[in-house]
């Protein structure tokens, strides 16, 4: 039988994964008693099939098993707290129109075209949405959603040398496991216990820290430095800020300098040194132990310490912030605001309708980490279809989805499925919306370049002028075809009565259908709802 399956082996899982508390609780053995002889666990793929026998001994995936959560359990039970804290009505359903935008911008990162929407409004089916939800979940265009959303997160604040990161290798990857229905758990796993080693006699650049592996960019993000790691992993995947405590106990939460280098300890490559706060002559050797007080066994090799901090950070029952916080992501992606502002679930900070979160989260546990399981019940639920609106207070959260500003590529593809594929104006526009992803939706602003670039980019306005949408307007029968035909187009709706009207003025006073076709569209793009969802 291989050896990972060795009763030893089972040993290490156990001591690793559930049972050190428990170790360290019971009776002494004998002290000079060898270490058991563990798996080497220096390969991606030794490190994956032992984090999979971690998984299977996890007891919550066991306990959850025929467990259900539904759309209808998380209405009931929000609507039941949010009646608790607020007189504020929910705000009604949205329409058709307004509902298929929504969930393809938030599906597939564009809006659907004009004919999908035709189709989708005139089917009858009152469970149209629930298979729609289900058609778009499987696609590939989910699934590089996702993947590009979590890139940006890993990379957004890297100083890490481009040579020795590949990006774009991460987001294949993670698109691969979207698109495969892998669980988060799994990805987080393999990024986090991953140790990429450098190449002999080959440059950075040419594949010298195997970037071209997806997951070693989590790490070499990280510039492989074990205090950069550990920040970024309590931050990423925990939605724990402690960077400030490698330096000083947490002014705010009650994370102290001590438990930073603990945590930074599980990443080093071999015994880790904590600087005196006060002088940095002095150095302190620190044992790997996780925030919740995980200590792995003193003989673990550096590959095996990193694994069992996966394991802690993934599998340890008790550490719910790690379901929470792709949970809370995901919720503020989707209803525009989180249940805790994002990166910000340590001990002390504010959240709202925790019990909710709780539930929805551990939930999220028992469904296996299922990012498509997560998705489904929020697209589904009545909270993720109601009308818009801003909010006078806390109290008024989740009455209504808040309007948010789409992402960078979101807008880049949106203006791409307008006028073709055009690299240059796809990369000045996600250059141009840049913005961090660990920054809530609420606090999200525009900024007065991108208005700029998208009123003045000669490239962007001679493929408008030329693209398909102005050659449909151009074909049809009457003004009033063209403004609906322009609005279905570039804002993925029908114009409202007003709209209409004006528009109807607006065309007759131009000097010809070809000139107000291409003013129309120019206009409708340089609205605020075009960068924004609805």
């Amino acid at each position: 039988m291989h050896d990972f399956f060795s009763r030893r082996a089972v040993h290490f899982l156990l001591c690793v994964a559930v049972l050190s508390s428990a170790l360290d609780a019971a009776p002494k053995r004998p002290a000079k008693k060898a270490p058991p002889n563990l798996p080497n666990l220096k390969s991606p793929e030794d490190k994956i099939k032992f984090l999979e026998m971690i998984r299977g001994s996890f007891p919550v995936l066991r306990i959850g098993r025929g467990r259900t959560y539904r759309s209808r359990d998380l209405d009931e039970q929000l609507e039941k707290y949010i009646a608790k804290e607020t007189s504020t009505k929910l705000s009604p359903i949205i329409d058709d129109e307004t509902f298929i935008r929504r969930v393809f911008i938030d599906t597939t990162g564009h809006i659907p075209t004009p004919a999908q929407i035709s189709n989708f409004v005139k089917v009858q089916d009152e469970n149209k949405r629930a298979m729609l939800i289900d058609e778009l979940l499987e696609s590939d265009e989910f699934a590089r959603k996702l993947a590009r959303y979590w890139r940006s997160v890993i990379f957004y604040e890297t100083s890490a040398n481009k040579n020795t990161v590949n990006p774009q290798a991460l987001e294949d990857w993670l698109f691969a496991e979207f698109k495969a229905g892998t669980g988060w758990d799994r990805m987080v796993g393999e990024m986090v216990s991953a140790t990429p080693t450098r190449k002999k006699n080959t440059k950075s650049q040419d594949n010298g820290w195997h970037q071209d592996h997806g997951p070693n960019n989590f790490v070499l993000a990280n510039e492989r430095k074990p205090e950069l790691i550990a920040s970024s992993t309590a931050r990423i995947f925990m939605g724990i800020s402690i960077e400030c405590a490698e330096c000083h106990d947490h002014p705010f939460d009650n994370w102290k300098r001590e438990q930073f280098h603990e945590m930074a300890a599980f990443f080093a490559p071999g015994k880790y040194y904590m600087t005196d706060q006060f002088d940095p002559s002095e150095k302190t050797v620190v044992e790997a132990k996780f925030l919740l007080g995980e200590k792995p066994p003193t003989y673990l090799k550096p590959d095996q310490r990193r694994v069992a901090g996966a394991a802690y950070l993934i599998y340890n029952p008790d550490n719910y912030w790690f379901a929470r916080a792709f949970v809370n992501r995901a919720w503020n992606e989707l209803i525009g605001d989180g249940f805790y502002s994002v990166d910000s679930l340590g001990q002390d900070k504010e959240v709202v309708h925790q019990l909710v979160a709780n539930k929805l989260s551990a939930s999220f546990r028992y469904a296996g980490f299922q990012p498509k399981w997560l998705y489904r019940i929020i697209l589904n639920s009545k909270v993720y279809q109601r009308e818009i609106a801003t909010i006078d207070s806390e109290a008024d959260l989740f009455t209504s989805v808040r309007p948010a500003r789409l992402r960078p590529y979101e807008v880049a593809d949106t203006v791409q499925q307008l006028i073709g594929e055009n690299k240059s104006v796809w990369k000045a526009i996600n250059s141009t919306f840049d913005q961090n992803p660990s920054i809530p939706q609420r606090d999200l602003e525009g900024a007065v370049q991108q208005a700029l670039l998208m009123m003045n980019n000669g490239t962007l306005h001679n493929k408008l002028a030329n693209g398909p949408l102005k050659k449909e307007l151009l074909k049809t029968k009457n003004d009033e075809q063209m403004i609906r035909q322009a609005f279905l187009g570039t804002l993925a709706r029908s114009p409202s009565d007003e709209e209409l009207t004006m528009y109807r003025k607006f065309i007759k006073e131009s000097a010809n259908r070809n000139e107000a076709a291409v003013d129309l569209i120019w206009i409708l793009v340089n609205s605020a709802e075009f960068v924004t969802k609805r």
